[in-house]
């Protein structure tokens, strides 16, 4: 039985459906969810104190995202969900999540990529996919 579903969100569509699936899978299952959106640290900026006034402000934007899909989405569920924001490279946030909350299913989306675009851009789907220690679900 599953009892701990992650879902990576990033406020895109795909990922809204993620978030649709896990709802289902939490009915299913009466799992809790976990609910992430990772901040790339990574930026144009050399000047470290804008970026990370940047950084902060995108914290605070995701916090306050993360909170409408606790009240939307999940309402009627909020003892059973979770929501952090991260920050860091997207899919090995997404993998050490998983392995330190002990999480036995990831929902993520995928962004459509095709694999000539994969090859060269990389995704953080298919790197989810790779290096994750349990099932991978991606929507497209």
């Amino acid at each position: 039985m599953m009892q701990r579903i992650l879902v990576a969100y990033d406020g895109s569509e795909l990922s809204k459906q993620a978030l649709q699936e896990a709802r289902k899978k939490a009915e299913e299952f009466h799992a809790d969810v976990h609910v992430i959106t990772i901040i790339n640290p990574t930026g144009p900026f050399t000047n470290k104190a804008v970026y990370k006034s940047i950084e902060e402000d995108l914290i605070k934007e995701s916090e306050l995202e993360l909170k409408k899909v606790e009240s939307g989405e999940f309402h009627d569920l909020s003892e059973n969900i979770t929501t952090e924001v991260l920050v860091g490279n997207a899919g090995a946030e997404i993998c050490k999540y998983a392995e330190q909350h002990d999480i036995e299913l990831i929902i993520i989306g995928s962004r459509g990529l095709g694999n000539v675009k994969e090859l060269f851009l990389g995704s953080v789907s298919h790197n989810v996919v790779q290096h994750s220690h349990c099932p991978v679900l991606v929507i497209k």
